[in-house]
């Protein structure tokens, strides 16, 4: 983590590098003698070998007018296909044998046809899609979408453009998604719309001329996204050239013999697949790639700053800056940019409204007697639980004021009044800012962490000191305690281990009075330990030892430093002294460490934090990890001596890299084995980055996914700092993945030093509505009285209370998944009793049906986990998430926000039965 203030030493929760983007390769590549273990530090394309492809085309009412076009382009291209009406497609069943499957232009798709083409591309079935694919769908249905193609279709070019392939990189990354795109046509243009990235590993291919890199198509490991009605309107030539590349980057080639021409008169009649051959290893879509570094910018302003140089001061920069006089033209990424923010904000005001309202509602879904509705916000501190605030005057106001300009705002555009709707839209946003919701008790496991820095554990100079500190955080409803325990090479207590406890704590136990305090108030107690990085300047000047002070531990063995390719022991941007992770002493002492933090103070977790090497941009000729274990072990293993080679080194270089990551890895494991093996119910948490992963194992060899997937932690905290809401939603969100996150919990943080206190409170309320166990707050010391007031009145308790008012889902997750599916229940049963839950009644019987089964199924695994209650919880969930997006198909018409958060609450669900599945069933 890291301290802010100068009198405080920076812990690692740095801010991001460039837009949140995870990648992906053409074809698996096993690089020397770590091949199998290279498997776990990438993500690959994979490559399926079709013996032929058979190319399913999708045929609806929407596209029946152009079918003949369609039809007749693809018999240019000399593409064998099969046709495939839409309503007939009702079961896996009827797409068997296609395994590349073509939407062109079908905007309407229904949930169950949906669920079939995810069962279908789950099976290794490809997509490729043109134009405004599911755009009068459902909500959920176009939720869906997003996640099987990556992208979404965000708005229409008012003209044709040309577009201009991404054929040229500097990286791996980019290089492997998009070296099969076929070359610019010219004089080709089409008639398009932008197209936005919405996965971690989606890559833009193709932006659109003169756009200033909006996305024209987009590529991921199952799916081509093409932003253009294909084989309606423009040109044929880029109609051809896009589709035939996109069917052969998975390997294929076309067929060498076209098929007979369509008539004008009815669509042609099904053809055999044509033969594909696999590509050569001569092939450019199959020569090895030589590495990693980071992507170019997509086609949104980067959430997260361009630099890689250690973060430790910045979060993601604010994004839009929209001047209320100004009447300069709005272009049409600024004008989605504006739209999408006051929507989501809009969407995060309702949804904190509708949390504080339903906090003491009777769960009823035949409800009809109307309890009152919450009122906007209030500054006094203490609980205010029992006063239900009202809705009306300045918050009904606020939100009317915002759907009115969400209204207009394009015919303000139309008619070039751009002064006018900047001012409107500033407006509303502010009215939203100042009506925030702050009352009402938020209900609901989670995760509500904090941590608590050592500055503030100096500042408080003893456990009366320190009990006032943790008075206030259980008084706010923290239930979660990150205690900076290792922090510069110091102890904060009198260790056996260690060299020397911090001379700032010396005379008193900061650790165990931290771990009575907490107890006392029923909150739990993690150790927050900096492994690898150790002596710091910062630090060496509290102390009064000179800045290049290595720190204690590399004091008395300086043979255990991380070295830079410069022979530099210090790091130049940060100021701190790192550890080899190499180096089997330096692991050991640390393993030691750690054991002696559990077994003597007891602690409830250990999180680890600076569990990296130090920040390195290898392009201009800075890398870390040259310390003496490491150089003796990767000469054994290959052979040559790392300070010898260098990027252009090619594979050799790759396994360099391969060979730190699996450090980290493998001290993560160990450190696991360890706890597991003596103290089994501490948990294992990771402050992490979330950069791409491609970028992080590069940048700092951080690869926190395998730990995830490989189920060795359980608590994933990445340090997601934003300086506005919408970047840190775009920061999480690809964060939250099953596939990402394995049977580990997920709990992201808020920065709040620099943060205004409501951005700061709708950082919080966009965080509860994302898939994620909790949030984390950085840090005590930056806790204002206006945070700590609304921390008192929607989420306080007690001073002195024993137990926690909910379940903390890493300790009891199926019991805080029967607690936060109840709270999902008392939001629908109280807009259902005031008449703003927009459901038909057959609807609202099988809603009512199915849910409480769900509830009851939930309750009974609380009560008596077992095998048998997970299988039946978990089908029951599944059944009821497929039925989900039915029952709310109407409410989702004007409320997609608020039911797609509902749709990411029943995937915490989903999280949690996971990560319960591993630690409350697998550990008996």
């Amino acid at each position: 983590m890291q301290q802010i203030k100068k009198s405080h030493q920076m812990p690692d929760t740095c801010s991001q590098g460039q837009k949140i983007r995870f990648f992906t390769f053409l074809q698996r590549v096993f690089i020397g003698t770590l091949a199998s273990t290279l498997l776990n530090l990438f993500i690959i394309f994979p490559s399926p070998s079709f013996a032929e492809v058979v190319l399913g085309v999708v045929r609806s009412s929407e596209n029946s007018p152009d079918w003949v076009k369609i039809t007749t382009r693809l018999w240019e291209s000399g593409i064998a296909y099969k046709p495939i009406n839409l309503e007939e497609i009702k079961n896996l069943g009827d797409l068997a044998g296609v395994n590349v499957l073509f939407l062109p232009n079908i905007e309407t798709l229904t949930p169950a046809q949906i669920k079939v083409l995810q069962a279908w591309a789950s099976q290794g079935g490809r997509l490729i899609a043109s134009g405004p694919v599911g755009r009068s769908s459902p909500a959920l249905v176009r939720q869906s979408l997003r996640s099987l193609l990556g992208a979404y279709w965000a708005f229409p070019l008012t003209q044709r453009a040309a577009l201009q392939p991404r054929t040229r990189c500097r990286d791996l990354a980019c290089t492997a998604s998009s070296n099969w795109v076929p070359p610019e046509q010219k004089n080709g243009s089409v008639q398009g719309g932008v197209l936005i990235p919405a996965d971690a590993n989606s890559q833009t291919v193709a932006t659109w001329k003169d756009s200033s890199g909006s996305s024209a198509a987009i590529a991921t490991d199952r799916a081509t996204y093409l932003g253009w009605r294909w084989g309606s309107d423009g040109s044929a030539n880029v109609d051809k050239a896009w589709l035939q590349a996109s069917i052969a980057r998975w390997g294929g080639t076309i067929a060498a013999q076209p098929v007979a021409p369509p008539t004008a008169v009815a669509p042609p009649l099904p053809n055999p697949p044509s033969r594909v051959t696999r590509n050569t290893p001569t092939s450019p879509r199959t020569t090895p790639l030589s590495r990693l570094s980071p992507s170019p910018s997509p086609a949104l302003p980067d959430p997260v700053p361009a630099t890689f140089t250690d973060p430790s001061d910045q979060s993601a920069p604010a994004g839009l800056d929209v001047q209320a006089n100004s009447n300069k033209p709005i272009v049409s990424i600024e004008a989605y940019l504006m739209r999408q923010e006051l929507t989501n904000l809009l969407g995060r005001f309702e949804s904190a409204l509708t949390a504080a309202n339903s906090g003491n509602t009777a769960v009823n879904l035949n409800a009809a007697t109307p309890p009152q509705l919450v009122a906007a916000s209030n500054s006094a501190g203490g609980p205010t639980a029992s006063r239900p605030p009202v809705l009306q005057g300045a918050t009904a106001r606020a939100i009317a004021s915002a759907r009115q300009v969400l209204q207009t705002f394009d015919q303000l555009l139309q008619e070039q009044n751009y002064a006018e709707a900047r001012s409107q839209w500033v407006a509303a946003r502010q009215l939203l800012w100042q009506n925030y919701p702050k009352e009402g008790q938020r209900v609901g496991a989670e995760i509500r962490a904090v941590w608590l820095d050592r500055g503030t554990i100096v500042a408080a100079r003893s456990e009366q000191g320190l009990a006032a500190v943790f008075d206030r955080l259980a008084a706010a409803g923290i239930n979660t305690v990150f205690f900076e325990t290792l922090n510069a090479g110091y102890t904060i207590y009198p260790s056996q281990v260690a060299p020397q406890q911090n001379p700032l704590t010396v005379g008193w136990d900061p650790l165990e009075s931290a771990v009575k305090l907490a107890h006392e108030r029923g909150m739990e107690l993690h150790a927050w330990v900096w492994i690898f990085a150790t002596g710091n300047k910062r630090h060496n000047t509290l102390i009064g030892k000179p800045t290049s002070y290595p720190g204690p531990v590399l004091s008395a063995h300086p043979d255990w430093a991380n070295i830079d390719n410069k022979g530099r022991t210090q790091h130049p941007n940060d100021g701190k002294f790192y550890l080899d992770p190499a180096n089997p002493e330096a692991r050991s002492y640390l393993l030691r460490i750690v054991s002696e933090i559990a077994n003597n103070y007891k602690v409830d977790g250990v999180q680890l934090d600076y569990i990296r090497y130090p920040f390195q941009d290898d392009n201009a000729g800075f890398t870390y990890g040259y310390g003496i274990a490491a150089r003796q072990q990767f000469k054994q293993l290959t052979g040559a001596d790392p300070v010898n080679i260098s990027p252009s080194s090619g594979n050799l270089w790759r396994q360099w890299v391969e060979f730190k990551t699996n450090q980290i890895n493998t001290f993560v494991a160990e450190v696991s084995q360890l706890l597991r093996q003596n103290s089994p119910r501490t948990i294992l948490s990771v402050a992490v980055f979330p950069h791409p992963e491609s970028q992080r194992i590069y940048k700092i060899q951080q690869n926190w996914e395998v730990w995830a997937r490989q189920g060795i932690v359980d608590l994933i905290v990445p340090m997601t700092y934003a300086l506005d809401t919408n970047r840190l939603q775009r920061i999480t969100e690809p964060l939250v993945k099953e596939q990402i996150l394995g049977s580990a919990l997920i709990s992201p943080s808020v920065k709040l030093l620099t943060l205004p206190e409501v951005v700061a409170i709708d950082q919080i309320q966009a965080l509860r509505d994302l898939p994620t166990g909790g949030y984390a707050i950085f840090a005590v010391e930056s806790i204002s009285s206006g945070m700590q007031g609304f921390f008192n009145r929607t989420q306080g308790r007690p001073v002195r209370s024993t137990s926690a008012a909910e379940p903390i889902p890493y300790r009891q997750p199926f019991a805080a998944a029967a607690s936060r599916y109840t709270a999902l229940k008392q939001e629908w049963s109280f807009l259902l009793a005031n008449n703003q839950l927009r459901v038909s009644e057959s609807e609202l019987k099988v809603l009512q049906s199915r849910s409480d089964e769900l509830a009851q199924a939930l309750s009974k695994l609380a009560a008596n986990p077992s095998r048998e209650s997970l299988a039946t919880a978990k089908r029951l969930l599944a059944s009821f998430q497929s039925q989900f997006q039915s029952s709310m198909r109407l409410h989702s018409g004007e409320n997609s926000y608020q039911v797609q958060t509902w749709q990411n609450r029943l995937e915490s669900l989903d999280m949690l039965l996971r990560y319960g599945e591993r630690v409350e069933l697998n550990r008996r």
